[in-house]
């Protein structure tokens, strides 16, 4: 990624702000004949002018956007809206698991004169006058540049406010890093999960069928987990409650999910939970490793697997139990938390 392109995108504010529409008889030929070089077939609904540059508002192959010329007639970038749904799952994963309290104001995917293409985010902190912050991921969802707040203090602090008893996190005074022993665990809480019923395409039942069929004795119950992925929940015939995950957008199979038998539960992890919960009396609810599919690739690879641990304990004066929520690699060590359960059957 170019230096050119975070260039770019701190000039935008400026340009947004001192923009003029004008008509298109005022706009130099040479911005025009870049504009037709540079796409086949467009309409022009509005033209700006700003500061050194003009700005056309445009539609695409039936997309609006908007379309940065230098007043010399060269073509800088072009920037279309798009959805979240339209996004990579990693780039969409990325948001969901590192800036709860965060929303998304903008997404644009934007091309450039040099021939890098992007995604540019716009986010900002729930709530009235936060500020807006930009992620910038390549075409595959990687992040690549951000202006947004650390990831792990956003966490820290958005854990924090919502559980006020959290123990701050111990920090390395030499190093001023945390370690995987002091990093803080946030109080846990109570679900109120939303239900997602789910009904799968014919392709997904296919596959499903094909995949696991032979091997399922009970199931499957179909749950949508979010906007991006759906979840089959089922048992086999060695009686081990599994989990087959879908992306919705292309019915394409994701991961499998196997709950272990509390005789498999990975060590490094038992060892983890019981320093961070250290005094406390708690349950893990659910071991679960995640296997990706063969098929399925993250900027060409295939991703490792990882384990996901839901950990209970009860709420005084009540029968109401609250969970802590916490995913590892596949080495067993610590990598995040979730704010949420999964979806409505993950434990309830």
């Amino acid at each position: 990624m170019k230096k050119l392109i975070f260039i770019l995108l701190a000039a935008l504010p400026l340009v947004a702000t001192s923009q003029t529409k004008v008509k298109e008889t005022a706009v130099p030929r040479s911005v025009i004949l870049a504009l037709e070089k540079t796409y086949d077939s467009y309409k022009v609904r509005t033209w700006y002018q700003a500061p050194g540059q003009y700005i056309a508002e445009l539609v695409v192959d039936g997309q609006n956007g908007r379309s940065y010329f230098t007043a010399g007639g060269d073509w800088q970038y072009s920037a279309f809206p798009v959805k979240e749904s339209e996004c990579p799952t990693l780039m969409n994963t990325y948001f969901v698991n590192n800036y709860p309290g965060y929303r998304i104001r903008l997404i644009e995917y934007v091309e450039e004169m040099n021939g890098d293409n992007y995604y540019r985010m716009t986010i900002a902190k729930k709530g009235i006058g936060e500020a807006d912050c930009e992620m910038i991921f390549d075409t595959r969802g990687k992040l690549m540049k951000s202006n947004a707040p650390d990831p792990d203090a956003v966490k820290r602090d958005y854990y924090t406010h919502n559980n006020p008893d959290a123990s701050e996190a111990k920090i390395t005074e030499k190093t001023g890093t945390e370690t995987s022993r002091q990093r803080t665990r946030p109080a846990p809480k109570v679900d109120q999960p939303q239900t997602q019923k789910f009904e799968p395409s014919d392709k997904i039942v296919a596959d499903f069928s094909k995949s696991y069929g032979k091997r399922v004795v009970a199931g499957p119950e179909w749950v949508e987990r979010n906007e991006e992925y759906a979840v089959a929940y089922y048992t086999n015939n060695q009686k081990v409650k599994m989990e087959a995950v879908y992306q919705i957008s292309n019915d394409a199979p994701v991961m499998t999910g196997k709950l272990l038998a509390k005789d498999r539960y990975n060590s490094t992890i038992l060892k983890y939970i019981e320093e961070k919960f250290n005094g406390e009396k708690y349950k893990i609810e659910k071991m679960v490793v995640y296997e990706f599919n063969s098929k399925y690739r993250v900027n060409g690879k295939k991703p490792k697997p990882y384990t996901y641990v839901v950990v209970s304990q009860k709420v005084k004066g009540s029968k109401e139990l609250k969970y802590t929520r916490l995913e590892f690699d596949s080495s067993g060590q610590f990598t995040g938390l979730l704010a949420q359960p999964l979806d409505e059957r993950d434990v309830q």
